[in-house]
């Protein structure tokens, strides 16, 4: 009777197991491919999926998504640390219209995010946002391009601070700010932008914003461009007695922008040394106790207010 009884238990377990279907497990690596992904396929190198989404969702916790070739691979909700990686394949791209946000990043608190070779389009019917960042631990960009977007190409409103790095990347002709940053809550943000040309923005090439938030805002822009944009070149922006930001601006350059560099708000420092300073409406403006200093070895001419001398910072 026992064994009757346990025969019956095995049947019955193979029933559900048949029932139910195969799992989908997830893997640590995924492909996508313009050329022959479906997403309804298990995204590994023989069975690509479609869409960068389709392989998000089948791909591990801090795995790597691996673009194979040519194609628009659709916009994307981050929820988790991962990697997307296009190694020179031809372009990988994620096209916008109809006010929409290509990659959006709500991942958790210990997420790292890492962006590389990535092209990120404004199409036509307006092209909303390149990138929102709103929680993770950090984001790397690399090798890539955000342009023609109707509002700003990235937008940084970390939850509880963040680390940022952008590296050889372009943003370009956005109807708003090329990089804006307004923290949404409290906690440290760290940005790097390395080799970076925020360039034919109709607002700010890069925007650092701490408008009702306490918290630390800390960036370094090095081998950098701003220019050609309508607004400010490198700006920093904060109510008084809230965020406090700090921005070194090194071997860079701003150019041909409404002003050089701007700022504004007494808990705000811009810091600028081995750059050139060009072409401006206004060289730099400073408004309610805002600080910009000179480490005395740029060269700033060519500006339209004749050129103002900064506050130069005592050598050590």
């Amino acid at each position: 009777m026992t064994g009757f009884a346990s025969s019956l238990s095995i049947a019955a377990l193979l029933w559900l197991i048949l029932e139910a279907g195969p799992a989908q497990a997830q893997l640590s690596r995924t492909f996508v491919s313009a050329a022959s992904g479906n997403d309804a396929n298990s995204c590994d190198r023989l069975t690509p999926c479609r869409t960068f989404q389709g392989a998000h969702n089948k791909t591990n916790p801090d795995g790597e998504i691996t673009v194979l070739d040519t194609g628009g691979y659709g916009a994307l909700t981050v929820t988790k640390s991962i990697s997307i990686v296009n190694g020179g394949g031809g372009e990988a791209s994620v096209l916008v219209s109809g006010g929409a946000t290509g990659i959006i990043i709500n991942a958790g608190p210990a997420s790292y995010i890492s962006l590389r070779g990535i092209t990120i389009q404004g199409i036509g019917f307006g092209g909303g946002t390149g990138l929102i960042f709103n929680s993770g631990f950090s984001l790397m960009m690399e090798n890539c391009v955000v342009r023609n977007h109707t509002g700003d190409g990235i937008d940084f409103f970390p939850v509880a601070g963040g680390n940022f790095s952008i590296v050889h990347t372009t943003v370009a002709d956005n109807g708003g700010d090329g990089i804006f940053l307004n923290p949404a809550g409290a906690g440290p943000v760290k940005l790097v932008f390395d080799h970076v040309r925020s360039i034919n923005n109709s607002g700010a090439g890069f925007a650092l914003d701490g408008l009702g938030t306490n918290t630390t805002v800390v960036a370094t822009a090095a081998d950098s461009v701003a220019a050609n944009n309508k607004g400010n070149g490198f700006r920093v922006l904060s109510g008084a007695g809230q965020t406090t930001i700090g921005f070194t601006v090194l071997r860079s350059v701003s150019s041909n922008n409404g002003v050089g560099l701007h700022a504004d708000g007494s808990t705000t420092v811009l810091r600028i040394g081995q750059s050139a300073v060009t072409g401006n409406a206004f060289t730099w403006d400073i408004d309610n106790s805002g600080v910009v200093r000179s480490y005395g070895d740029n060269d700033i001419d060519g500006n339209a207010d004749g050129d103002p001398a900064l506050t130069v910072i005592p050598k050590k």
